[in-house]
């Protein structure tokens, strides 16, 4: 009777135990189930946000290579810039260059110009005040002393042709006076003009020889 019920007590524990083991099992499947389903969301989770940081990181990348490419582009164009600035104010420092050189020979070949009108001018008084003086000797020449005598003691009609040709004479040699005057006149303008005139017209004073030849060709002449 006491081993059926401790046969009994023992079936009842063991029946127990094996509840308790049943249990337990289902427990621990039932935790092992939940791990892994919070292991797969957390995996899940970690995946997700290794997805997101590389599209981020993939998104930096490609603006970091787009502000490079402007970056470059921009400094490229200053560069540029800067170039053509420098290239322009060398090439406006020749031109300037240039201009000065040219305004310089410019100046130079006025001044020889100058020079030489003032050279002529004097040449060409010089030429007037010998026609004068000629003029004057062929005046005294044609109306001598002897003459003047003669003249007194000719007739009224006579005298009034004598008048007549020394008035005609006066009036040569007035014109020939009023010619001198107008020559001056012009060669004075003219020496004024050809001192305006280019560096290509520096030469053009040359006549002044033959002004100089002329009086010594008149000179004898009249010896």
């Amino acid at each position: 009777m006491a081993a059926n019920k401790v046969k009994t007590r023992l079936d009842d524990l063991q029946s127990q135990i094996r509840k308790l083991a049943e249990r337990f099992d289902k427990e621990r499947e039932k935790q092992i189930a939940q791990l892994e389903s919070q292991l797969d969301k957390a995996r899940q989770r970690v995946s997700d946000e290794m997805n997101r940081r590389r599209e981020r990181l993939n998104r930096l990348e490609k603006l970091q290579a787009d502000y490079r490419d402007k970056a470059s582009s921009t400094v490229q164009r200053q560069v540029d810039r800067a170039r053509k600035a420098v290239d322009d104010a060398r090439q406006r420092v020749d031109d300037s260059e240039a201009r000065k050189r040219f305004l310089e020979t410019e100046v130079r070949v006025l001044k020889a110009t100058a020079k030489q009108a003032s050279s002529l001018a004097k040449v060409i008084n010089q030429y007037e005040k010998d026609l004068e003086k000629r003029a004057r000797d062929i005046e005294k020449r044609v109306t001598p002393k002897k003459a003047a005598k003669k003249a007194a003691t000719k007739s009224p009609a006579k005298k009034s042709a004598a008048k007549k040709k020394t008035t005609t004479r006066k009036a040569a040699v007035k014109k020939s006076a009023a010619k001198k005057t107008t020559a001056k006149k012009a060669a004075s303008k003219k020496a004024a003009t050809r001192k305006k005139t280019p560096a290509k017209k520096a030469a053009a004073p040359q006549p002044a020889p033959t002004g100089g030849g002329t009086p010594s060709g008149d000179g004898s002449a009249s010896s």
